[in-house]
């Protein structure tokens, strides 16, 4: 199945929040790569050149080196993970910025194999694997899926870590799969790992799927005296999230 990220455009409301800002042609933009910045490649190879010309894209190491840029107020705009936002809102420099559109995914409950393991679903007897919590709507949605499919889950050995650890302790061998979610499976499946389970039904609504966030995966952050110059590449965002389609 093909799941689309979408970036859902706040520019109008915020902007009537702040007013308008100078309009210099010039903008620089952070993003830190990977799968999730997929509409910003694509607004590079696709959009008006004009647009682009007048957007300095830079690409950083995390996003939290965008983060800090922002604060700093080094980088116009830029994309930050949303589960960094809260410690990020505490720091001095915060309330110079707006957020301006936001990198939705889909949570999708989905089982990763560390790169090398070859197991069916009836053969994870013994294994360790990788969860948020015991009580994640990820892993419940993946145990009542296993117990449909009579795996049998009772030698499994759990886990519990946060979820950007993952991939590092399936790297590390610590682990022999982990359950993810979405956004991150295809960052797995770039590391040669593989995926042996996935459910995009599964409803969100609890701590380590929050439904009030709407699934998003990267906040677009855009100084507020900025906003209307970032305009042109947000309009180019919207046009070109529509051609990229995981």
């Amino acid at each position: 199945m093909e799941h689309k990220l979408t970036l859902t455009l706040l520019f109008s409301l915020t902007l009537l929040a702040v007013g308008c800002g100078k309009n210099d042609a010039q903008i620089t933009v952070g993003h830190s790569g990977g799968y999730l910045s997929a509409a910003v490649y694509a607004v590079q190879d696709t959009v008006a050149a004009d647009i682009i010309q007048r957007a300095d894209v830079q690409q950083f190491r995390s996003s939290s080196d965008v983060a800090y840029s922002l604060l700093s107020g080094t980088l116009d705009a830029g994309f930050v993970e949303s589960d960094k936002l809260p410690a990020l809102a505490a720091l001095d420099g915060f309330s110079r910025l707006t957020i301006a559109g936001v990198v939705t995914y889909p949570y999708g409950a989905t089982l990763v194999l560390r790169k090398g393991l070859d197991v069916r679903l009836h053969e994870l007897d013994g294994l360790t694997l990788a969860a948020s919590s015991p009580e994640c709507e990820l892993l419940e949605t993946f145990t009542a899926d296993a117990r449909r499919l009579e795996a049998d889950l009772s030698g499994v050995q759990y886990q519990y870590m946060v979820f950007d650890a993952m991939l590092l302790a399936l790297e590390a061998r610590t682990v022999d799969a982990a359950v993810i979610k979405g956004s991150h499976s295809v960052l797995a499946l770039h590391e040669g790992h593989s995926i042996l389970y996935q459910n995009w039904e599964m409803q969100p609504g609890d701590d380590c799927c929050p439904a009030i966030i709407d699934q998003a995966a990267l906040v677009l952050l855009v100084q507020r005296k900025r906003l209307n110059a970032a305009k042109p590449f947000i309009d180019a965002l919207i046009a070109a999230q529509k051609l990229v389609v995981f």
